[in-house]
C-alpha cells in the first residue's frame, strides 16, 4: 500500500525516537484504498517498530489490517520499502530526514553535489566513497552505514528482532554477520543469537518459545549450557567443578523431566564436538579453555628460557642505589631487587608503604647501570595506575593496551597485539590482569625479554575473568618475592598500618586525621553524610583527587547510582541554555564526569573522562568526551549504554586507581559483598586520607570474611604440569 507519512502519534516527540522503538503514526494513502465495507480511507493508522515518518517521501507499507474494540481499525506493518524519487529535493530530504545518524542537511547537499541521482546506489554498493565528502569522518561513516543498513536491506531482520527486545544496532550486527540468511537462521535456531555480544540465552530463549521449540530441545539444552558458563566467566571463573556445571546447568534450564543425566549426556556430545572441554574435573568453554592452556604455555616459555643469572658487584650496585635515594633498605627490600634483576621472570608483592614503588625505581636505575643499550618499558593496566608508575619511577610508563597496540572494535574485542621489542618490562597492578590480557601480554613479549610484575595479592581480582596473580604465585615455578612490612611513616601512614592489620585479620585498627569512621547505621543517613563529606572532600582536593567508593552499584540508597545522581544533582545541576541526554535512568550534562565500561578504541573500561559538549542538531545525539592524553571521542545516543556518572564507583572499579582522600561506604545491607579483599582494595585506594561511613558490624564481618569463592581457574595447575615436562 503507497502511502506517505502525516503524523507521529507515540512517542509524541521525535526525539524520543530510537530504532527499536514501538510506533503509531498516521499516513495519507497515494492510491485509493477501501475499508470492508466499500467506504474510501483517507488516513490510515499504523502501528509497528521503525515505522518511517520520514517527510516528502513515499513509502510502499506491507502488513495486516486489524480491528480492536478500543483502537478501531489499524494497520500492522511487518515491513515496507522507500519509494523515493530520484530528485535532489527527495534524495536530500530522505538523507536529512534523522533516520541516517550523521547526515544532516548541510551534509546531505554535499552527498548530493558529489553523486547526484546516483547517490542511493553508492551508498548501496560504495559506501565507502562517503569519505570523500567534506565533514564525514571514519568513524562518522560506520554509524552511516549502520543505520543506513537498518533504513535497507536490515529493516526486515531489525522488525522482527525488536519485538522481542533486541536492540537495532544488534540486529543490524545479526544481518552484517549472515546477511540474507539472517532471519532463517534465527527460525532454525534462534540460540544462534545469542552467539553475539549483547543477545543472551534468555532473550534467544524467549524468541525461541515463541516460534514453538520444545523446552527439552537439544538447541535449548546446548545453548543453556553454553550460558551456564558465560554467566560464570561474568563472575570471574574461566571453568566450572563439572558436578557443579551440570547442577547449575539443571537449575537455570528449569524444565521438568530435564534430569542431570541427560544434561551430562548431552555435555559429552558437546565434548566431542570440542564446543566444550573437560582439564582436571573442570569443565570450559574452547576458547577460554584455549586462552589459559595458551598463556599457561608462554609462562612456562620464560621461565625455562634461562635460569637464574649472576650480576657481578650486584651487592654495590645497590648500595651506590641507596645513596643516589638517600634511603637505606630493608633486608627483604634488597633480595626483591635482586631477584628481579637475576632472573628472566619474577614477582613482588607487598601491601602499601611496603616500598614497592622505591624498588621498581632501583630496578630501573641499577638495569641501566648494568648496560645503558638496553630499552625499557613500564606499564600498567590503567591509565591512572600507569600515570602513578611514571611519577614513582621517572620512567615513561603507558597503559599495558597502549604497550601492546591494542584497540578494541565495536564488539569490545581487540586485535592481534603488536611485538614488544623492550628488554626489561616491568608491569605494575599486575592484579587487575586478567586472563586475556595477561595473554595478550606474554604473546607480544620477545623470548629474550626480562619481566617483572609488581602486584597486591591480598587486592580483589580482576574484574576479566582469571585470578592470575595469585594463580602465577601459586604454581610455585615462579621466584617471588613478598613485602610484610610497613615502612611509610609520612602522611597516610595509617592507612598502611591498617591495611597490613586487615591483610592479618585484626580487628584493632589505628584511627586519626587520616583514617576516619564515622558511625551511621541509618542508609539515608548515610548517603546525605557521604554527599556532604564528598562535597567537602572535593572543595580540598579537587574532582581528581576524591573517591566515592560504594560496594553496590544498585538496590540502596548508598548504592554508585543512586549517589552518583545526587552528587550530579549538586556539582554539575542543569542550567538554562544548556543540553542534556538521557539514556534509560541515566542523565548526562556537559561538564559531567563519567567512566567508560566497556573497551571501544583506545578507550578502555574503567578510563575516566569529561564530557566537553552535547549536539542534539539534526535529531542526531553526539557527546564529546574527553578521557585524557588527547583521546577526545564522539559518542551517540548508541554509545551511551558504555559510559556512566563517575563521581562515585563500585570498590572494583576503583582498583589501580589512588586518590588523596577516598571515602567508603559499609552498611550491613551490603553483607553479601563485605569480605576481607573488598574492604583491603577500597582502603589502599587512599593516598593520604580514608574515611568510612556506616556500621562498625559490617566493617569486622568485611574483616573477618575470608571464606571468599574461589575463581575458578587451572592456570596454577597447567604452569606446574607443563614445566614438570621442560
Amino acid at each position: 500500500m503507497l502511502c506517505q507519512f502525516e503524523k507521529l502519534l507515540y512517542p509524541r516527540d521525535v526525539s524520543l525516537v530510537n530504532a527499536d522503538s514501538y510506533m503509531i503514526a498516521l499516513y495519507h494513502p497515494c492510491e485509493r484504498v477501501f475499508d470492508s465495507a466499500g467506504g474510501l480511507i483517507t488516513q490510515i493508522k499504523a502501528v509497528g517498530y521503525c515505522l518511517p515518518i520520514t517527510d516528502k517521501l513515499r513509502f510502499d507499507i506491507h502488513g495486516r489490517w486489524k480491528k480492536s474494540e478500543k483502537h478501531g481499525l489499524q494497520y500492522e506493518v511487518e515491513n515496507y520499502d522507500e519509494v523515493i524519487t530520484p530528485s535532489k529535493e527527495g534524495i536530500i530530504s530522505y538523507l536529512s530526514s534523522g533516520q541516517i545518524k550523521g547526515i544532516g542537511p548541510v551534509i546531505a547537499g554535499r552527498i548530493y553535489d558529489a553523486f547526484g541521482d546516483s547517490t542511493l546506489d553508492i551508498l548501496d554498493t560504495e559506501p565507502d566513497r562517503l569519505l570523500s565528502i567534506r565533514g564525514i569522518s571514519p568513524a562518522k561513516l560506520v554509524k552511516i552505514k549502520e543505520s543506513y543498513l537498518v533504513n535497507r536491506a536490515a529493516r526486515d531482520v531489525v522488525a522482527f528482532l525488536t519485538p522481542y527486545g533486541i536492540t537495532a544496532n544488534r540486529a543490524v550486527r545479526f544481518y552484517m554477520e549472515y546477511g540474507n540468511e539472517a532471519i532463517k537462521i534465527v527460525k532454525e535456531n534462534p540460540y544462534r543469537l545469542s552467539e553475539l555480544s549483547g543477545i543472551g540465552f534468555l532473550t534467544a530463549d524467549k524468541i525461541a518459545m515463541s516460534l514453538g521449540f520444545e523446552r527439552i530441545s537439544v538447541e535449548r539444552v546446548d545453548a543453556g549450557m553454553i550460558y551456564t558458563l558465560k554467566a560464570a566467566e561474568s563472575r570471574g571463573h574461566l571453568c566450572m567443578e563439572k558436578h557443579d556445571f551440570i547442577h547449575e546447568c539443571q537449575k537455570i534450564l528449569d524444565t521438568p523431566g530435564l534430569t542431570e543425566e541427560m544434561i551430562a549426556n548431552r555435555a559429552t556430545w558437546l565434548l566431542h564436538n570440542a564446543d566444550l572441554v573437560s582439564y582436571e574435573g573442570n569443565v570450559y568453554r574452547l576458547e577460554v579453555a584455549w586462552a589459559e592452556e595458551r598463556l599457561a604455555k608462554r609462562i612456562a616459555r620464560l621461565l625455562s628460557s634461562s635460569g637464574s643469572h649472576e650480576i657481578e658487584n650486584l651487592d654495590d650496585l645497590i648500595d651506590a642505589e641507596e645513596d643516589s635515594l638517600r634511603i637505606k633498605f630493608a633486608p627483604e627490600q634488597r633480595d626483591a631487587i635482586s631477584m628481579a634483576l637475576t632472573n628472566r621472570f619474577s614477582i613482588i608483592t607487598g601491601g602499601p608503604g611496603t616500598g614497592k614503588t622505591m624498588i621498581q625505581r632501583a630496578i630501573i636505575d641499577i638495569y641501566r647501570k648494568i648496560d645503558a643499550s638496553k630499552s625499557i618499558c613500564c606499564c600498567a593496566p590503567t591509565g591512572r595506575a600507569a600515570r602513578r608508575m611514571e611519577e614513582s619511577t621517572r620512567q615513561p610508563a603507558s597503559t599495558v593496551h597502549k604497550a601492546l597496540g591494542l584497540v578494541a572494535g565495536e564488539d569490545g574485542a581487540y586485535n592481534l597485539p603488536e611485538e614488544l621489542q623492550d628488554d626489561l618490562i616491568l608491569v605494575d597492578e599486575v592484579s587487575m590482569l586478567d586472563i586475556y590480557l595477561a595473554g595478550y601480554f606474554f604473546d607480544a613479549i620477545k623470548k629474550e625479554a626480562q619481566v617483572v610484575f609488581i602486584g597486591d595479592a591480598d587486592q580483589l581480582p580482576s574484574v576479566g575473568p582469571g585470578a592470575v596473580l595469585s594463580e602465577m604465585i601459586n604454581c610455585g615455578c615462579i621466584p617471588i618475592a613478598r613485602l610484610d612490612k610497613v615502612f611509610r611513616q609520612t602522611a597516610g601512614s595509617r592507612i598502611a598500618i591498617n591495611a597490613k592489620l586487615i591483610r592479618h585479620g585484626n580487628l584493632n585498627l589505628e584511627y586519626g586525621t587520616d583514617f576516619l569512621f564515622l558511625d551511621s547505621p541509618d542508609m539515608e543517613e548515610s548517603a546525605d553524610s557521604l554527599v556532604d563529606l564528598y562535597l567537602r572532600e572535593v572543595a580540598a582536593y579537587g574532582v581528581d583527587n576524591v573517591a566515592l567508593l560504594s560496594p553496590f552499584r544498585q538496590k540502596t540508597v548508598t548504592g554508585v547510582n543512586a549517589l552518583n545522581d545526587r552528587i550530579q544533582e549538586k556539582i554539575n545541576p542543569l542550567h538554562s541554555g544548556f543540553d542534556e541526554v538521557t539514556k534509560g535512568n541515566k542523565k548526562f550534562r556537559v561538564g559531567d564526569k563519567v567512566m567508560q565500561t566497556k573497551n571501544k578504541l583506545d578507550v578502555n573500561n574503567g578510563d575516566i573522562g569529561y564530557i566537553r559538549s552535547i549536539d542534539k542538531s539534526g535529531g542526531y545525539v553526539s557527546l564529546e568526551i574527553d578521557f585524557g592524553d588527547g583521546r577526545i571521542k564522539e559518542y551517540d545516543s548508541d554509545d551511551l549504554d558504555m559510559i556512566e556518572l563517575g563521581y562515585a564507583t563500585t570498590i572494583h572499579k576503583s582498583q589501580g586507581a589512588e586518590y588523596e582522600s577516598v571515602i567508603i561506604n559499609l552498611q550491613s545491607a551490603h553483607s553479601v559483598m563485605l569480605v576481607r579483599p573488598l574492604i583491603y582494595t577500597a582502603i589502599t585506594r587512599g593516598k593520604g586520607k580514608v574515611i568510612i561511613v556506616g556500621e562498625r558490624k559490617a566493617l569486622c564481618t568485611a574483616i573477618r570474611r575470608t571464606d571468599t569463592e574461589r575463581r575458578g581457574t587451572c592456570l596454577a595447575k597447567r604452569i606446574k604440569k607443563i614445566m614438570k615436562r621442560s
